[in-house]
């Protein structure tokens, strides 16, 4: 839990500290939107590879390694921004997400892995702490900001991170032996891996995508909207936040149990629900409505992107899972991204509803037809096994 909060927590405080970080220093909110935009193509580009690199080598050396790294590339941000030097600080910020891209699917791996029996729980504690980082992520850049520098946000960060790396002799020795229980065999590197975890998981990566798109729109758009519902802008900042806390309350009552049917079937359910509650923030005229149905998405969306996570363990060996959560972390990186820039031309031409709408039936039509596939082919492997 240590390392896993002391670097997601630097994933969710680096783009708003950027920010803040570029204001002060090059008077520009622009140049901010860029660093920031830099860390997280980092994360996209490199996931797949540093997820790999979790996954074939010592656990502890890995974390030691990458951890200080990226905590040395974001005091050069903060060096280079003060030289007045925007443009490496944003080489820099790019470094530093792709040092860091891989723990996400590492620490996942670990924690599943500990707790074999009882994936459920350890997921949906994992996706709470990934919440609570994403609440106390933009609150600390904030008020560390204001309260004592514009630099203090992305340092208090570096702090953290150090932590996560000095932590690390507690940690287990790697994460493939920890996964399946008791094979310690690497996986060959020589092996495409990445490859053939994509084509094994594709609908996985498909979900992860629209899910995350679904979330980017909803928060682009939601001061445009509420403003054009004659509501304040401002409360959208309660609504983001009402959604972050049931995203934890969701995680956590579907963590709870062991619930009947297969995680492919749960996923269809939640993040139907979710498309739906978000085409419905497109209808509604009220602001008050909006605020309620936006906070309760959360419910959903949380609960759906664990049942996805689960889905992987289902399909992938334990030799893979590190890959397998990288590659639904950076597939999610790049569909809110992608979400964002068309927000941007909707929210230009003043149809964020049409946008919210369009969005959210397509994303259940998605979420049936990926549900449909994969309930096709377990059948056909089923009859397959009988025949043969």
């Amino acid at each position: 839990m240590a390392a896993t909060i002391g670097t997601r927590l630097a994933v969710c405080t680096i783009p708003l500290g950027a920010v803040f970080a570029a204001k002060s220093d090059t008077g520009s909110y622009a140049w901010g939107a860029v660093i920031a935009g830099a860390y997280a193509g980092g994360e996209a580009i490199g996931a797949p590879k540093m997820g790999a690199r979790f996954q074939r080598r010592p656990l502890r050396k890995e974390l030691a390694f990458v951890a200080p790294t990226e905590a040395i590339a974001l005091v050069g941000v903060v060096v280079t921004l003060s030289l007045g030097a925007p443009l490496a600080a944003a080489v820099l910020a790019a470094l530093a997400g792709g040092v860091a891209s891989g723990t996400f699917g590492g620490l996942r791996t670990l924690v599943v892995g500990l707790v074999p029996e009882s994936r459920e729980n350890a997921l949906a504690l994992d996706v709470i702490m990934n919440q609570l980082c994403q609440i106390a992520g933009p609150a600390l850049a904030a008020s560390a900001a204001v309260a004592w520098n514009p630099d203090a946000p992305l340092l208090i960060v570096c702090g953290g991170l150090l932590v996560a790396a000095a932590v690390t002799v507690k940690l287990p020795e790697s994460v493939t032996g920890v996964a399946d229980g008791k094979s310690t065999v690497r996986p060959d590197p020589r092996r495409n891996s990445t490859l053939a975890v994509v084509r094994a998981i594709w609908p996985s990566l498909v979900v992860s995508t629209v899910v995350l798109m679904l979330q980017a729109v909803l928060e682009v758009t939601l001061p445009s909207i509420l403003g054009q519902r004659h509501g304040p802008p401002a409360w959208a900042g309660i609504a983001l936040s009402g959604l972050a806390v049931t995203s934890i309350v969701g995680s956590f009552l579907y963590g709870l149990r062991r619930w009947f049917g297969r995680p492919h079937t749960h996923t269809l359910i939640f993040a139907g629900g979710f498309s739906l509650m978000v085409a419905v923030v497109g209808v509604v005229w009220s602001p008050v409505v909006t605020v309620v149905l936006v906070a309760a998405c959360g419910l959903f969306q949380a609960a759906a992107s664990t049942a996805r996570s689960l889905t992987v363990t289902d399909v992938l060996p334990a030799d893979d899972w590190s890959v397998g959560f990288s590659l639904l972390y950076s597939f999610g990186a790049v569909g809110f991204t992608v979400a964002s820039a068309v927000s941007a031309l909707f929210l230009a031409a003043g149809s964020a509803e049409v946008l919210l709408i369009v969005f959210g039936l397509a994303g259940m039509l998605i979420f049936t037809l990926t549900w449909w596939w994969e309930w096709t082919t377990v059948a056909r492997e089923a009859n397959q096994a009988k025949v043969s």
